[in-house]
């Protein structure tokens, strides 16, 4: 995935950090998702007491928000991503993450309609560890 910024996105970006105090690693937008993820340590921050800056920045944008932590260990990332099903073990082999998960019902969440959900956490990966693809068990 390559992020494309424009002076929306940017404009997004600041307002979010300026109400939340947060650091932005990084941030993109996708259909009717903004998508941001916050460096390491900043996620309490980032939602705000009760989640007040969530739903502030929410009817500002008029676009839901979905904040992800950062974090430099690929394992940790990956379970923050597919945050809040838990996974039971995230595997990497040589380029591939594979991601074993309790029920159909999680297995749905994770991969999303028409994969949607599985391609985007393979390119959020991609982008961050150079992985190649990710496996849901």
């Amino acid at each position: 995935m390559k992020i494309k910024y424009d002076i929306n996105l940017m404009n997004y970006r600041t307002i979010f950090e300026n109400v939340t105090r947060a650091n932005v690693k990084d941030c993109f937008l996708k259909d009717n998702l903004f998508f941001v993820i916050v460096k390491e340590n900043e996620m309490g921050k980032a939602i705000g007491k009760a989640g007040v800056n969530i739903r502030i920045l929410e009817k500002k944008f008029n676009k839901k928000i979905k904040i992800v932590e950062f974090n430099s260990d690929i394992m940790k990332f990956t379970q923050n991503l597919i945050n809040p099903v838990k996974a039971v073990e995230i595997k990497l082999e040589e380029g591939l993450i594979t991601i074993k998960v309790q029920g159909f019902k999680e297995k749905g969440q994770i991969i999303g309609r028409e994969s949607r959900n599985l391609h985007e956490l393979r390119d959020i990966l991609s982008l961050y560890f150079g992985i190649k693809d990710v496996k849901i068990i």
